[in-house]
């Protein structure tokens, strides 16, 4: 299982963009098995996704090419052995509270890319 934590901004981004959004994340990440939990503070995305290695690395991979995020920050990559946030979906968090679970993770897993596997951006 794979977890990855990162945060990037979302300029322009509205609160009700942002919920239309989320409702269509929370239908696809259930639909490929993926927890997690995201903040958004009106400027500031933060998200952890968990689940399986290639559906979350490759979900990673959409983000870092989506317009809508800029200046993506990977905050940690780590193979783990079950998600946090099983059962939950993709649950909305306050950024203070996704931020003291993050420090909680990158205390157990350590900050940057620790994962076994490198993350590579396929080409096609």
């Amino acid at each position: 299982m794979r977890h990855i934590s990162y945060t990037s901004m979302a300029n322009g981004l509205s609160a009700e963009e942002f919920a239309t959004i989320l409702d269509h994340a929370r239908d696809w990440n259930r639909q490929n098995e993926i927890h997690g939990a995201i903040a958004f503070d009106g400027r500031m995305i933060t998200q952890i996704l968990e689940g399986p290695k290639l559906k979350v690395d490759a979900l990673y991979l959409r983000i870092l090419g989506d317009p809508r995020h800029t200046g993506v920050v990977l905050q940690s990559r780590a193979d783990i052995k079950e998600s946090q946030f099983e059962g939950f979906g993709l649950t909305r968090m306050t950024p203070s509270d996704l931020y003291m679970i993050a420090l909680s993770i990158v205390e157990k897993h350590g900050s940057g890319d620790s994962s076994a596997e490198p993350l590579v951006r396929r080409l096609s």
